[in-house]
């Protein structure tokens, strides 16, 4: 790369596909850069050791039992994933014999995990497979998550308040000025993303309209309309954490985020994950908020104003998105299937329609897909239908993780 060279592996069990990973694209995010916006990365005279994954950055956890945590732990980081609080790395999977000059379209991808978990090295998500068959390069990139990436702290004073997608950029742009390096052609970049993944795609068409870097944008499961910005304006979850770890929260705001600064990340998040899994009310909460740069309060007129990147964009949702994001229980969800349909239709049927149709307006090529695929090896329950995710093993060719794939489900993944 234009900063350092990266040692990379054969990706297990794909003869054809190289995989370089843990590659830094921003300086650690801790001491003073904690919750702070990313700083490129320094050139090294050093080779990063590319064979495999990084840590994922840390991880919130309720302990609250859902479908994924049962049933679907593909969907999950791999077991035993390492979690640091220096995790802003990505990671390339590329065929194996590309070349500088080879100009390979490059897929980037986001991932989800509501804003507070999930990570690059998540099994049903590896993009080894899109490689060998499409001949694509795949990036997966980390972003600091829960009070690491959005910690709505008052001293930020409504500026900067989303590091956490701040870094979605900062990768972009490494990915920009560095995949030539691997073969690829930063003129054909798609960006693309899941859950979070998919609002934080969204979101980022809004952030950066006239400077997008990518060419065209793909959003499974969520947009801008799927969530509220706007919550704890006073910055209180974050003081609260503070005043558990000792810091004088009557002191100024600055003295508080610095004294948050100075204290172990293992603690911070012990403080977060204890209080939800334990409370009786409101439980803490950090995601994005509107600030103005990154997540805006006036979408809708954002809309009509054509104040999005207008490059070529798919919108799509699964047709039983609520079966897995309710309450679970292995009989469904309280509610059953009422329950589920109205979950869905405010979480991806209607949101996607207004992306779709605000982008129509001002005739940009826009497409809405809906997925109802259901298969033996990816539904441990008959009422799960199309649940949330439940496309990401079709797209990435990582459905027979569970079980052999049926011909019709082979058949299926190469129609479109």
């Amino acid at each position: 790369t234009n900063l350092f060279t990266v040692k990379g592996a054969i990706f297990p069990n794909e003869t054809n596909v190289r995989f370089f990973g843990n590659i830094p694209y921003a300086e650690p995010p801790i001491g003073k850069l904690r919750f702070r916006p990313p700083v490129s990365v320094k050139p090294r005279n050093e080779t990063v050791n590319g064979t495999w994954f990084g840590p994922s950055c840390i991880q919130y956890n309720s302990g609250a039992k859902t479908v994924y945590s049962e049933y679907l732990t593909g969907f999950l980081l791999s077991p035993g994933q390492e979690t640091s609080e220096d995790c802003l790395t990505l990671n390339v999977w590329a065929p194996a014999g590309s070349k500088e000059g080879d100009k390979l379209p490059v897929m980037i991808w986001i991932h989800g995990g509501g804003f507070t978990s999930g990570g690059a090295a998540s099994p049903y998500k590896y993009g080894d497979r899109i490689v060998r068959d499409q001949g694509f390069i795949v990036v997966a990139l980390n972003y600091r998550l829960n009070i690491f990436g959005f910690p709505k702290a008052a001293a930020l004073d409504g500026h900067d308040m989303n590091p956490g997608l701040l870094d979605q950029r900062k990768a972009i742009e490494w990915v920009y000025e560095n995949i030539h390096a691997f073969g690829g052609d930063a003129a054909k970049m798609t960006l693309f993303g899941q859950s979070a993944g998919s609002m934080s795609v969204d979101a980022y068409t809004y952030a950066y309209p006239f400077d997008p870097l990518v060419r065209g944008f793909i959003a499974q499961s969520g947009t801008v309309g799927t969530s509220s910005y706007t919550f704890d304006p006073t910055g209180s979850n974050f003081t609260y954490i503070a005043s558990q770890l000792g810091c004088n929260t009557t002191s100024t705001h600055d003295e508080v985020f610095s004294c948050m600064q100075s204290k172990p990340a293992t603690d911070i998040i012990s403080i977060y994950n204890t209080y939800n899994a334990t409370l009786t009310g409101n439980p803490l909460s950090f995601g994005p908020t509107a600030d103005g740069e990154t997540i805006f309060s006036n979408y809708t007129a954002r809309q009509q104003r054509g104040l999005f990147a207008q490059l070529p964009t798919i919108y799509s949702s699964n047709d039983a998105e609520g079966s897995s994001l309710l309450s679970f229980t292995p009989n469904g969800p309280p509610g059953g299937q009422p329950a589920i349909d109205a979950f869905t239709k405010g979480f991806g049927t209607c949101s996607t329609a207004n992306g779709a149709l605000a982008r129509r307006k001002f005739n940009v090529p826009v497409w809405r897909v809906r997925y109802f695929g259901e298969w033996p090896n990816l539904n441990p329950f008959d009422w799960l239908g199309a649940y949330h995710s439940a496309d990401i093993p079709m797209i990435f060719g990582t459905s027979d993780l569970r079980g052999a794939d049926t011909e019709v489900e082979r058949e299926t993944r190469f129609q479109g």
